[in-house]
């Protein structure tokens, strides 16, 4: 009897395992999402034509970077939703586990630079530091493509 316990308690075990696994798995893939749109962003306010357009187009990103319970989030569409699903690039990455934790710190400098880009009064200096957020994800991006 004891013997079927601590069989159904291993069975138990591996399961949760597998099961954090294939959650860590998903986490990433939604990260590696938020990334990409986080990037695209970043470039499209570079190409805005105006301070206005590059500061929503960096707001995207920050909106990607930090999800819906972030402190700079503000909603974007009509329907009150950002393009971005999920709990947000650092929150999925955190979950995602050991594979993107060196990435966490990037990740928060180039929510910096972005919020720099949003207080900005020029567009010259908006579009910099979108400049600084796309070459930031982009060296995270790249480094996560190479741990693969």
């Amino acid at each position: 009897m004891a013997m079927g316990r601590l069989g159904g308690i291993a069975a138990l075990a591996l399961a949760l395992v597998v099961a954090t696994g294939a959650v860590a798995a998903d986490m990433g893939m939604m990260a590696a999402s938020q990334m990409k749109t986080a990037i695209d962003r970043a470039k499209l306010a570079q190409s805005a034509a105006d301070l206005k357009s590059v500061k929503e187009n960096l707001q995207e990103v920050v909106n990607c970077i930090e999800g819906p319970k972030g402190g700079m989030f503000k909603a974007m569409d009509a329907m009150g939703k950002a393009q971005c699903k999920g709990n947000g690039l650092s929150a999925d990455a955190k979950a995602a586990g050991s594979k993107w934790a060196g990435a966490l710190p990037w990740i928060e400098v180039a929510n910096d630079i972005a919020a720099v880009g949003l207080k900005a009064q020029t567009t010259a200096k908006a579009k910099a530091a979108a400049w600084g957020t796309q070459a930031t994800l982009e060296h995270v991006d790249k480094a996560m493509m190479m741990k693969k």
